[in-house]
This record gives C-alpha cells, sequence and structure tokens, in this order.
C-alpha cells in the first residue's frame, strides 16, 4: 500500500500509474511496427512513415520520463519525496513541441504534394504549432509568468490552433481533389481524428484547473485525458497515416498492388 492520503488515494495512484504504463507501451510498438513496416509502401511515401515513427518514438521516450517522474514524486517506495510540486509536467510540452508539428508534417508528406505546395504548408503550420505549446505551457505548469494567469495562456494558446485548423480544413483541404476517393474518405478521418483529439487537451486542460493548488482528482484527470488524447493523437493517427501510404501506393504502381494485395 501506498501512504498517499495526503495527495493521491492508492486508486488514484494506480490509474495514473497504468496510463502512463499503457502510454509507454503504445508508443513503443507502434515505433517498432512503423519502422519494420516502412517498406511495405513506395519510396516517396516512406518519409511520412518514418516521421510517424520518429513521433510516435520521441512520445515514448518522455512517456519513460513522465513515468519516472510520477513514482518519484507520488509512490513512498525507494525514497521517493511523496511532493506533488516535484512531478514535472515540462516532460509533456517538451513532447508536443517536438511531436505537434511532426504530426503536420507527415500529413503534408503522405499527400505527395508538389516542393513548393507542401513548402508553403509547413512554413505556417510548423511555427503556429510550436507557438501553441509554448504558450499553453505557463497556464498548465500554473507558472506566475508576467501575472498572466492559467485561462489567458489557455486563450493565448487557442489562437494558432484555430490557425492551424484552418490551414487544414481550408487550404490543405483544397489539394484533396487531386486524390482519389477511398484516399480523399481516408483522409477525412484523418482530419477529423487531428481536430477531436486536439480539441480534447484544451477540455482537458479547462477541467484540470484549479487556482487552489494542487487537486488530486484534477491532476488524475489531466493526466488520464492526456494520455488518452496522445495514444489516439500519435499512435493512431500514426497508423492512420501508414494506412494512407499504403493505399496510395498501390494507385501509384500496378506491380506493388498485384504484390501487397493479392486475394
Amino acid at each position: 500500500m501506498n501512504n498517499l492520503s495526503e495527495l493521491l488515494t492508492d486508486t488514484q495512484f494506480n490509474i495514473v500509474f497504468n496510463m502512463l504504463s499503457l502510454g509507454i507501451a503504445s508508443m513503443l510498438f507502434t515505433t517498432f511496427f512503423l519502422v519494420l513496416a516502412r517498406d511495405r509502401v513506395l519510396p516517396r511515401y516512406r518519409l511520412a512513415v518514418l516521421i510517424s515513427a520518429t513521433v510516435t518514438g520521441i512520445a515514448a521516450y518522455h512517456y519513460f520520463r513522465m513515468f519516472d517522474s510520477f513514482n518519484h514524486a507520488f509512490s513512498t517506495l525507494d525514497g521517493a519525496v511523496n511532493n506533488a510540486a516535484v512531478y514535472n509536467v515540462g516532460y509533456r510540452y517538451v513532447d508536443w513541441f517536438l511531436t505537434v508539428p511532426l504530426l503536420l508534417v507527415e500529413t503534408v508528406a503522405v499527400l505527395a504534394l508538389t516542393r513548393q505546395l507542401q513548402g508553403s504548408l509547413l512554413k505556417r503550420l510548423v511555427p503556429a504549432a510550436a507557438l501553441m505549446i509554448l504558450l499553453g505551457y505557463p497556464g498548465d505548469a500554473k507558472i506566475d509568468l508576467w501575472g498572466i494567469t492559467a485561462g489567458w495562456w489557455g486563450l493565448f494558446s487557442t489562437i494558432p490552433f484555430l490557425y492551424i485548423m484552418y490551414v487544414l480544413f481550408v487550404e490543405l483541404g483544397k489539394s484533396f481533389v487531386r486524390q482519389s476517393a477511398p484516399v480523399r474518405k481516408k483522409l477525412q478521418l484523418l482530419r477529423i481524428l487531428l481536430i477531436a483529439t486536439w480539441g480534447f487537451y484544451p477540455i482537458t486542460f479547462i477541467l484540470a484547473m484549479n487556482s487552489d493548488g494542487f487537486s488530486p482528482d484534477s491532476f488524475v484527470a489531466r493526466e488520464v485525458g492526456y494520455t488518452i488524447a496522445d495514444i489516439l493523437a500519435k499512435c493512431l493517427f500514426g497508423l492512420l497515416i501508414f494506412s494512407i501510404a499504403r493505399m496510395k501506393s498501390a494507385e501509384d504502381d500496378a506491380e506493388f498492388a498485384k504484390t501487397e494485395f493479392r486475394d
């Protein structure tokens, strides 16, 4: 039994412990699969698959770090400090700062657009994604920066988020007419998954806001919510990218389709 009556109950501790463990397993084995399966698509689509593997690989590393930080902060075993302030929420934001722009890069890469159009989209999407993460961190970590409250940081972070949604749904959507009907259907699903999972982050952020300091219930809600959103936004998203790459490879090369999709 963990003596955590001051902070987390045993049940709360185990919920977060198991969710972080699920995050590690999901990210790690999705990475293995994508790396091993990269040759099952044509060379022009392999970059998108490898970027997907990079995203989940980076996330797996940071989930290991969060798991270790959580145990150090909340478990009373092995000399841990049993202090909520020690838990490093920054690991999530370093992870997102690296992986969120890469998620957008893989989305653009799998479409195999012209170099000019790819460059134009990424020059807008990548900086906006980085800004969204940077603005969200002070609010989630409850850092007293320039006297701005957590709610304002969340609002500031929403502005680049909305811009990214505009580019994905309006600007990038214009390129969908060049895709086949089956690929368009998958791309629509990809965008819905993106907005659903990304929209889940601010909901979790708002639910976890607590001006009175540490709240066990809010902490558990935040960690569970963020982990579920991460698994969907990175693992499931990466597998969808792989599926689209396979589909487009089959459309581009009849021999590939005959070899890979034999009845």
